[in-house]
């Protein structure tokens, strides 16, 4: 069995220190599942960051829970004993007896909680109001789009000014709370405190933590561990009126508008005979009204067992209750949260849900898309329309309610108008023939914005309810516009021209690239495009926001298939954290290693070299080329063969080559070809038929290992083996690297026996951002030199080999010699490949280009090999591969270097590098008649 581990044992006393029996677990686990979970286990223990790579199909999602649980479980146990041990201050004829009680009570509660939880609740008869006809969206006076009176805390001495309390935080200044909605649904600081310590379960979608849930259910933990799933309103959300505005941040402001709305008359006593209807304007939400009972109910349903984001909103429809805000209530006596990354990385968003991540375990799954995921959270863009929407709709408003606006909210919408307009001057004055970075102040500077409290803005913006105002204002007068209620000259007179939609988008759009020029200057950068006409606040710094959730958590666990290059990771989340606060758990496939054939080649069927680099790649050779060797691994590779390649214009540019040359023809000979495409709503069909096809290959498919086909040179075409099938030999899907089929599909058994990397998916070195970030990253590795070799004084001597050590990697980013260095800098060479120089090694910057590289190829290699009986080749295609690697072969004395050392381990420990590519079809033929013979049936 191909089982590679790797712990540091820096981090703890041993590596199996802790628990080594995981009772959970719902079979004997593997050698590997048990040393992963052995290893969690002790992690948790010390505290810190864990970086953990399970390839898919090694249990990895069971083993966390049944790990990461079992540690909860046991420390909960622990802190009970604990308490039982501190003796009552009490009498000795009472000590004993409260003791017992006291000893017995916890165990008790808790049992009686599940008891109470499990069982099914009679949820009585709701008064069944409807909503009235909707009333006008404005009327004469247009009070309901009035915002409420805001007084700055600078307006008033100490502090003492009125202002809104936050919307994120759902309170109310109001005396009242006659529909009761408020009252039932909000809850207090204390209230939203953890009654226990908590584990955060994140994954990037709904799907993954389905996956989680359903995993969770087949441990004995589904029992005894409450749990919740959190979601955002658009997931949530089953008022259908609500769900009608489509958009994420129309959906939150309009739920957080009539969850303070009072009810009419029908709604307050609910005489009627229809069901409860939402209100599509004015009214409250009637699966929030008058449930304090049923909210009860159903927060206890919940907590008895898990459920997923899917089930809970079937469960709120079916009970007329809001699932939403039942899920936020939850949380506080919830042990296991599962949540998005979208509602862990913002402090917004964990402010709005309610969470507390002091002392908690956080196990992020997927972790190879965390940092992309960090920047995207915090990134904002811009465009010239959308400013021009912004500030169209702030001044109509502005004029239309002038006289009644408070002083407060005069000041800061006049604030924002001025705002939406620089920004916009700022583009159109750009010259149109590049694009321009600034650092955060220089913008500011450069645009006179400089003495702008952006903060304080931003907290006006967010808190005032103005922006939900103002598009709501906007969406009124366009309908009455529409509908002939408002005349053509009440438009001349306010200066208002009710816009054709995107209202509330184009005012977040502003209020969230303002949230951009509220960060640190060195932690990102303005990209100011005059071509695209748009600015956008790109964060370089994922440290400087992750770092919160890392300072408050007791342990953070990263967990994923391959999170390899781990170089690139740590240099970008933990760079200030000392090494001995990192654990790193690294194993290799359930599956045994001969199941596994990984190849690199640099040569085509011609002999010629595979060169694939961007500016090569579309020549008539090289297409051709690739053509042949992929007609080549479809001769001789039975069932599904799937290709990945950089592009979709690369993969079409192919295609059409192959269908002039007749090389598509040849290839459809072999096995359907398929396409992935464009559209997302199209990917599944095409699964569909090539699942088909590969159904009848496996029904059809006589042994491969009969065959007694050759290489196919040019000239001779290809050639049809006599042990090949007959009407059809499987499929080939022609991948995009980024794509769909490039991460979350799998590809198991006969849906990939071959996956083949046709060239290096370098990004594109001309790209700003990139640009960008390299700079920024080898800025930070010569700080981060520079401070090292500072003395006691703070002194830095700047020797000779401190400067050469600043312009080379640093070793404890634990990036190794690549063989031919670079040169110093991060300047990128002629096209989009990393250029070499003697005499240095590569600079943090140019790791960071080539680990992107990495990172793309590793999640496409990772489609094939799902469990322990599947079996694949994985075939690496470009002249780059060889490269200073040439004889790499299994169990060789010489380890990979360059991007090659990179792969999983449990790759590398299959890995060979061909000198030629007879050498490697060689290989690639020998392997699956060997499998064919292994598990065909006797």
């Amino acid at each position: 069995m191909n089982s590679v581990c790797r712990a540091r044992p820096e981090d703890h006393d041993t590596e199996t220190s802790g628990r080594q029996t995981f009772p959970a677990f719902p079979y004997e686990p593997y050698d590997i599942q048990r040393r992963f979970m052995e290893s969690m286990y002790a992690t948790l223990e010390t505290g810190g960051v864990g970086l953990f790579e399970s390839p898919t199909g090694t249990g990895k999602t069971l083993s966390l829970i049944c790990s990461v649980l079992q540690w909860l479980e046991d420390r909960q146990k622990k802190a009970d004993r604990a308490a039982d041990q501190e003796e009552p201050d009490l009498p000795d004829w009472l000590a004993t007896p409260a003791c017992s009680q006291q000893k017995t009570a916890p165990t008790a509660q808790h049992k009686n909680q599940r008891q109470q939880r499990v069982q099914p609740k009679t949820v009585p008869p709701m008064a069944e109001g409807s909503a009235e006809a909707a009333d006008k969206l404005v009327d004469s006076s247009g009070a309901e789009h009035l915002l409420d009176i805001w007084e700055s805390d600078s307006d008033k001495p100490n502090n003492s000014g009125k202002h809104r309390l936050p919307r994120a935080l759902d309170s109310s200044d109001s005396d009242s709370d006659t529909d009761g909605a408020k009252a039932t649904w909000k809850s207090t600081p204390e209230d939203s405190k953890p009654k226990h310590r908590q584990v955060f379960f994140c994954s990037r979608t709904h799907s993954q933590l389905s996956q989680f849930v359903s995993e969770l259910q087949r441990t004995s933990f589904a029992d005894t561990i409450a749990s919740v799933s959190l979601a955002s309103r658009k997931a949530l959300c089953v008022n259908d009126s609500v769900l009608k505005l489509g958009a994420l941040s129309r959906i939150n402001e309009r739920c957080l508008d009539m969850l303070q709305a009072k009810p009419s008359k029908k709604q307050a006593t609910g005489k009627s005979d229809q069901k409860p209807k939402a209100r599509t304007a004015g009214g409250s939400c009637p699966f929030l009204r008058g449930k304090t009972k049923a909210k009860g109910n159903f927060k206890e349903a919940i907590l008895a067992q898990p459920v997923d984001v899917e089930e809970l909103g079937r469960l709120g429809r079916r009970k007329m209750v809001c699932p939403y805000y039942t899920a936020r209530s939850a949380v506080p006596e919830a042990q296991l949260v599962l949540l998005p990354y979208s509602a862990l990385l913002s402090q917004e968003s964990r402010d709005s849900l309610g969470l507390h991540l002091k002392g908690s375990i956080i196990v992020v799954d997927e972790a190879h898309n965390l940092v992309d995921a960090v920047n995207g959270t915090h990134c904002a863009e811009v465009s010239v329309n959308q400013l021009n929407a912004a500030e169209t709709q702030l001044t109509g408003y502005f004029e239309r309610f002038r006289t009644r606006l408070a002083s407060g909210n005069s000041r800061h919408i006049q604030a924002l108008i001025s705002l939406a307009k620089v920004l916009r001057s700022a583009v159109q004055v750009a010259k149109p023939e590049q694009q321009r970075v600034q650092t955060v102040n220089d913008f500011l500077f450069n645009s006179a914005l400089d003495g702008v409290n952006m903060f304080k803005l931003l907290r006006y913006a967010k808190e005032s309810k103005v922006l939900f105002k103002v598009a709501g204002y906007a969406d009124s007068a366009r309908q009455q516009s529409h509908s002939g209620l408002v005349e053509m000259h009440d438009q001349h007179s306010t200066g208002f021209t009710p816009p054709t939609g995107g209202h509330i988008s184009a005012l977040h759009a502003l209020v969230g690239f303002m949230s951009g020029l509220t960060n640190a200057d060195g932690d990102g950068r303005i990209i100011l495009d005059p071509t695209a006409c748009t600015l956008k606040f790109m964060l370089l710094n994922a440290a400087a926001h992750f770092s919160k959730v890392v300072e408050q958590a007791h342990a953070v666990v990263l967990a994923s298939g391959t999170l390899s290059p781990i170089a690139s990771l740590t240099r970008q989340l933990f760079l200030t954290l000392p090494p001995s606060a990192i654990t790193h758990f690294s194993c290799g496939h359930v599956v045994p290693k001969q199941h596994l054939l990984a190849l690199a080649v640099a040569q085509g069927p011609s002999g010629a070299a595979l060169q694939l680099r961007h500016g090569e790649r579309g020549s008539d050779s090289s297409l051709d080329e690739v053509g042949r060797l992929l007609l080549n691994i479809c001769t001789c590779t039975p069932q599904g063969v799937v290709a990945f390649f950089p592009s979709f214009a690369h993969c079409e540019q192919l295609y059409t080559r192959w269908q002039k040359t007749g090389l598509l023809a040849q290839l459809s000979s072999k096995k359907a070809v398929f396409r992935e495409p464009r559209a997302a709503n199209e990917v599944d069909s095409m699964l569909q038929q090539y699942a088909q096809c590969i159904a009848q290959a496996s029904a059809q498919q006589r042994p491969a290992a009969d065959a007694t086909a050759s290489a196919v040179s040019p000239g001779n075409g290809a050639k049809h083996d006599s042990g090949s099938v007959g009407v059809c030999n499987g499929g080939l899907v022609l991948c995009v690297v980024g794509g769909k089929l490039s991460e979350g599909i799998n590809f198991s058994d006969g849906f990939g026996r071959c996956v083949v990397m046709v060239g290096m998916p370098y990004p594109n070195p001309t790209d700003p951002e990139l640009q960008e970030r390299m700079r920024f990253m080898d800025t930070q590795q010569q700080q981060y030199v520079l401070k090292a070799a500072c003395p006691a004084n703070g002194e830095a001597q700047i020797t000779p080999s401190l400067e050469a050590a600043m312009m080379s990697q640093s070793a404890t980013f634990g990036c190794g010699s690549t063989g031919p260095a670079l040169m110093s800098g991060s300047a990128l060479g002629k096209g989009n490949h990393l250029t070499h120089a003697k005499g240095s090694t590569q600079t943090a910057g140019r790791e960071y280009y080539e680990d992107l590289c990495m990172k793309a190829v590793n999640q496409c290699v990772g489609r094939v090999i799902r469990h322990r009986n599947d079996y694949a080749a994985i075939v690496l295609a470009d002249a780059r591969w060889g490269v200073g690697n040439a004889g790499v072969a299994p169990g060789g004395s010489h380890l990979p270097v360059g991007p090659l050392r990179k792969l999983p381990e449990w790759i590398q420990c299959s890995l060979t590098v061909c000198n030629t590519f007879g050498d490697a079809y060689g290989r690639l033929h020998r392997f699956h008649r060997q499998m064919l013979a292994a598990t065909s049936p006797p």
